[in-house]
């Protein structure tokens, strides 16, 4: 979906980047003025808005401006929503103005009660051309907040839903070019969240079946929607799951209804998910599909404590009848910031090593167990400095890539299994870092 919001500044900016550049240069220095259509707009709110009233900008989101752009009625046009606190039972105000005859004006208002607004988004969710605003309202400084969906109509501002809610997120589950209202809280007679979803149906927006999460919404560590395999949008729901574990609920819908495939009695994909807590579900090998990863424990090697406690990562696509499609196996290093797409044959006999020189630089040693003496298939390092370059040179590593004042470096052993520079230069690739979370994947 297109970036829908801009804030009043932003939109005073661009108009003024507009004219011609061939200005005397006294007027480069001049105070900027700003147009004809801020000043419209600033007046238009400042009549509506009660005396006493401020504006509340949402605190969570992508959208964390008081007033906001978004086409609402599909007319190619934005109008401007804006959002502010008053006194009384019902204080926050959801406000749209629109441009009539050439002069902005209050189309549509809806309040609520709360303490402020947490978030927005706009989203086509009724059919029907134009987006819905997605608000939510603090009822509390504490984490009670409920949800509405407004549609504007003729008649105003409609509202659509209104629910409580932990998380909330709006997705295509069904493909029909509506987006679902995803809603996850907490419920008073169990301890593990529910989750509901709305859809447009029969020209209402109707709730699904509710669906149990495997932890708390208080556990929840990070959510993303994705193709859970070809054809089927889901959500994915990671939470923490007993002492550094997670586990990775997958909502989606089974012949038309919303299920959890991690607890659907229809497939066996329970404790296949749980795993350790720095591991989410991403797409690994960029297919358009979510991945999800299981642990593979290494061999250790006798001698050798740094080669015990490591892992391989296997990931796969689930399918809605729970089979698992197996995509690739890596060794992920999250404190350096790098993985290796590891070969399927190696992985039964696999060790890894690590040691660190005089200089404090680490040394990762990949080295295949067999009978005798192991296999030392290659070693990596990562290096930083001005002579870093010329040293690995001189060492015999050849460069796998840079990374700001890093440069990595690899050896390939001499044994019949090492892998040339150009495959070690092909597994190498970068940890990813969700932006949204912080959280690297």
């Amino acid at each position: 979906m297109r970036r829908v919001v801009l804030c009043i500044s932003l939109l005073a900016a661009l108009v003024l980047l507009g004219g011609c550049f061939l200005e005397p240069a006294e007027s480069l220095y001049a105070i900027p003025a700003q147009s004809a259509d801020y000043y419209n707009l600033q007046s238009a709110i400042e009549t509506a808005m009660p005396a006493g009233a401020s504006y509340s900008a949402p605190v969570a989101g992508e959208n964390q401006q008081p007033v906001q752009m978004a086409d609402l009625d599909g007319d190619g046009q934005d109008e401007a929503v804006a959002y502010w606190k008053n006194t009384g039972d019902s204080p926050l105000t959801v406000s749209v103005f629109d441009k009539i005859d050439g002069q902005y004006a209050q189309v549509a208002a809806a309040s609520g009660a709360g303490y402020g607004f947490d978030r927005v988004q706009y989203a086509e969710i009724d059919g029907s051309a134009g987006f819905e605003i997605v608000v939510g309202r603090q009822l509390s400084e504490q984490v009670t907040q409920t949800l509405s969906v407004y549609s504007l109509t003729e008649t105003g501002l409609t509202e659509l839903v209104n629910a409580n809610y932990s998380q909330v997120l709006t997705v295509d589950l069904d493909e029909n070019g509506c987006r679902d209202v995803v809603i996850l809280h907490a419920d008073g007679d169990s301890p593990n969240g529910v989750v509901e979803c709305y859809r447009w149906m029969d020209g209402q927006l109707l709730r699904d079946r509710e669906v149990r999460m495997s932890t708390p919404v208080t556990a929840i560590k990070r959510i993303i929607t994705g193709q859970m395999c070809q054809g089927v949008p889901a959500v994915f729901v990671a939470s923490e799951y007993g002492e550094g574990s997670i586990i990775t609920d997958i909502f989606a819908l089974l012949d038309g209804a919303l299920t959890n495939f991690t607890l659907s009695e229809s497939t066996d994909t329970g404790v296949k998910t749980v795993r350790d807590y720095y591991v989410y579900s991403c797409d690994i090998d960029a297919d358009g599909l979510i991945e999800l990863p299981r642990l593979i424990p290494l061999q250790a090697l006798e001698g050798e404590e740094s080669s015990r406690n490591r892992s391989l990562i296997l990931w796969y696509n689930l399918h809605t009848d729970g089979w698992e499609m197996e995509k690739c196996l890596t060794y992920h290093n999250y404190t350096d910031g790098w993985y290796l797409e590891i070969p399927v044959e190696w992985a039964e006999n696999l060790a890894v090593t690590r040691s660190v020189l005089t200089d404090g630089t680490a040394v990762h040693r990949f080295l295949l167990k067999q009978a005798g003496e192991p296999e030392t298939l290659f070693s990596l390092v990562g290096m930083t400095g001005e002579n870093a370059g010329s040293t690995l040179a001189e060492w015999g590593y050849g460069l796998l890539a840079e990374k700001g004042e890093v440069r990595y470096g690899a050896l390939p052993g001499d044994g019949p299994n090492a892998p040339s520079a150009e495959e070690l230069q092909k597994m190498f690739h970068f940890i990813r870092v969700e932006w949204k979370t912080g959280e690297t994947e």
